[in-house]
């Protein structure tokens, strides 16, 4: 078996470090850290506003009981947080942080406390681009994006390849250094027993297959006329998110995680077995972890395999404990029924698109919404989500959708 990396055009001088390597050579100057004690002190004054603690709120609304509102959860990139970090200058660049990962702690720490956010949000820095030998390149303002073909283009390909180490291969040293470090911040200003930390090691085996194996026309293509093609790639994709799933939580040290899926963007027919994938990351890392981890979900359609996923083992207390619904996704009677019908959690969020364009009297409108229908969930294990919040969200918009969500988020 052997792992096969591609090349990564225009990489930063910590690219390729191990994480070890990595605890070595990155410190904090007395100025930084005067700077994240700063932060971790306004983030202390917004919580000492509020009747209970994130946390507080957190563990009530993952085992169930009363709290005073909905957890409102944040999904945001880097970009967006390096925005916030230099005051919407357009000065400091998302390859800033991505070249120098100092810059993703402080930024995060900024934006968490500039906004009012009540988990710390460790964002993806990558979706693993260049991990089964495709060429991928920084950019200036977002992830490594492709360079050229994609790697996997016939079954053959998948032969004698290995699900890569996240622990040395690719940016996902980095993003655990990240996790870790907030983590050691968190401790250090009394944090982390106020406020949870959120990982993510997305995305889902079949989405990673389109976007980064064979490409999206392709899988569709395959998932018709050569499913095996689909199944073996898709099994690879999960053994490396297992991987990634048991490092964010064991070795990031995140209270919770997700990860994103792409079911509803193919028919549950013929297609059963990606349930069965799902239900294999999910096991496995829930096995090793012991914490939660989510199912983030933005197609409508994904509601069609909710009972296919319960049915796999893909939901439930030994596997994913529930599902985000973002974007598109509306039918929120049906989710409301499964989720209490099965004591799961849920979350939802409004589009992306709505808090970028606004008007904000739609923002308002629409969090509203999406708040009542969380708070019809008799289980109490319902939040309000925000993102993924857009690079290009303002922050009047930010701002308002903050506050909309603290506001009917009262229970």
């Amino acid at each position: 078996m052997a792992i096969k990396l591609g090349k990564m055009k225009g990489a930063g001088p910590y690219y390729g470090k191990s994480l070890d390597e990595l605890k070595v050579c990155l410190t904090w100057s007395p100025e930084e850290e005067r700077e994240i004690e700063r932060y971790c002190e306004k983030i202390h004054k917004n919580i000492s506003e509020e009747e209970m603690t994130p946390m507080e709120r957190f563990k009530a609304t993952m085992e169930g009981k009363e709290r005073d509102r909905l957890v409102v959860e944040t999904f945001y990139f880097p970009s967006y947080a390096v925005r916030t970090l230099d005051g919407f200058a357009n000065a400091i660049k998302t390859i800033d942080a991505y070249f120098y990962p100092k810059l993703l702690v402080k930024s995060h720490l900024a934006t968490t406390a500039r906004y009012k956010f009540e988990r710390m949000f460790c964002a993806p820095i990558s979706y693993g681009e260049e991990l089964f030998g495709g060429d991928s390149m920084f950019i200036e303002n977002g992830n490594p994006v492709h360079d050229g073909e994609l790697p996997i283009r016939t079954i053959e390909d998948l032969e004698g390849l290995e699900a890569p180490d996240p622990t040395k291969h690719g940016m996902f040293a980095q993003y655990l250094w990240f996790c870790q470090e907030v983590r050691r911040i968190f401790d250090k200003y009394e944090l982390s027993n106020v406020m949870p930390i959120e990982g993510s090691f997305c995305e889902g085996p079949d989405g990673f297959v389109a976007m980064h194996m064979m490409g999206c026309n392709q899988f569709m293509k395959n998932l018709r006329k050569n499913q095996e093609f689909c199944k073996k790639a898709t099994h690879l994709a999960s053994d490396w998110l297992i991987k990634l799933g048991i490092a964010v939580t064991n070795l990031g040290k995140v209270d919770y995680s997700y990860m994103c899926s792409d079911v509803g963007m193919y028919p549950v027919k013929g297609s059963e077995w990606a349930a069965g994938e799902y239900a294999r990351i999910g096991k496995a890392v829930k096995a090793a972890v012991k914490k939660p981890i989510v199912h983030a979900w933005a197609f409508n359609g994904a509601i069609d395999w909710l009972d296919e996923m319960l049915k796999a083992g893909a939901l439930g207390d030994d596997s994913f404990d529930g599902v985000m619904c973002t974007g598109d996704i509306n039918d929120y009677n049906i989710v409301n029924d499964f989720l209490h019908k099965n004591n799961m959690y849920g979350c939802y969020a409004p589009s992306d698109k709505l808090l970028l364009s606004g008007p904000i009297s739609k923002i308002e409108e629409e969090i509203k919404g999406r708040c009542d229908a969380a708070k019809k969930i008799p289980n109490n294990r319902c939040t309000i989500g925000l993102g993924a919040i857009d690079y290009y969200t303002t922050p009047e918009h930010m701002d308002a959708s903050m506050a909309a969500a603290m506001k009917f988020a009262k229970i």
